[in-house]
């Protein structure tokens, strides 16, 4: 395929409290070869919707057999929608977590694949928004622009997850991202048009989680946090690193894994 698709996320905030948005993040995912893996991944998706709403309708059973209220957690089965579903960093739990494991095995058993990501410190002395006066957007635009020029090997489309482009702004991403030579083309999207959007939502919340967990951000006997770390330490393990092994050592600025496909981690600059 002479032009794959790139498919482009981010996570986190730019501006507003650092206490509570310590990192941002921007992620990218190159698809030289759409064919097979889109239909493993689309077959694990159906198959999800399947087990979903075979647990919906045993749990409605039980409760009807013993005729008590729902538990909570028969609740949160029932509330589960089996007709719409994405794959999202913040929602994996305990009920869903082996649906996402199964993703990223899909995701690290196909060759050839690239996964890059961009995390933006903002806990750094030099955080800030002041050299694009402050604007959001264009900072936004300005990390997407660098993520791609530096890491893009070969021709791309890019297909972003939509981000609203503040009306007073004249920065268009699309124009800044195909100022690239590498990028022959750019559209916005909202990431339920594409596993491939969610599937970047998943692997940079990863990334973006385990930066934080090493500032200490996470209390580290919470149920929350362990069950996303079940997720961490099930990338470690493909990269070839311990569980307390961070992906992003504190005194580095650059890491990157060849194990089956490329898979790197930049820490950026204000």
């Amino acid at each position: 395929m002479q032009i794959c698709p790139a498919f482009v996320d981010e996570t986190g905030i730019l501006t507003g409290s650092v206490k509570k948005q310590p990192v941002y993040g921007i992620g990218l995912l190159v698809v030289p070869d759409t064919g097979e893996i889109t239909d493993r991944f689309y077959r694990l998706h159906f198959n999800f919707f399947a087990e979903r709403a075979a647990e919906r309708k045993r749990v409605r059973k039980a409760i009807q057999t013993r005729e008590t209220l729902p538990t909570l957690q028969e609740i949160d089965h029932l509330m589960s929608s089996t007709r719409h579903h994405e794959y999202k960093f913040a929602d994996a739990n305990r009920f869903n977590m082996q649906q996402y494991i199964d993703l990223l095995n899909v995701y690290f058993s196909c060759p050839g694949l690239e996964f890059h990501a961009l995390l933006m410190d903002r806990t750094d002395s030099e955080a800030g928004l002041h050299r694009w006066n402050n604007d959001e957007w264009e900072a936004y635009t300005h990390f997407a622009h660098e993520l791609l020029a530096n890491t893009l090997t070969r021709d791309v489309f890019a297909i972003v997850d939509l981000q609203g482009k503040p009306r007073r702004s004249k920065v268009h991403l699309e124009d800044v991202l195909c100022s690239i030579d590498a990028v022959k083309g750019c559209l916005r999207a909202t990431s339920d048009m594409s596993i491939y959007l969610q599937l970047v939502d998943v692997l940079l919340g990863c990334v973006q989680f385990d930066y934080k967990d090493q500032m200490s951000y996470y209390s580290p006997g919470t149920r929350r946090s362990n069950e996303k770390r079940l997720m961490v330490n099930f990338i470690k393990s493909q990269l070839g690193l311990q569980q307390q092994d961070p992906f992003l050592q504190a005194d580095m600025a650059f890491s990157k894994w060849g194990v089956n496909s490329l898979f790197t981690i930049r820490r950026g600059v204000w």
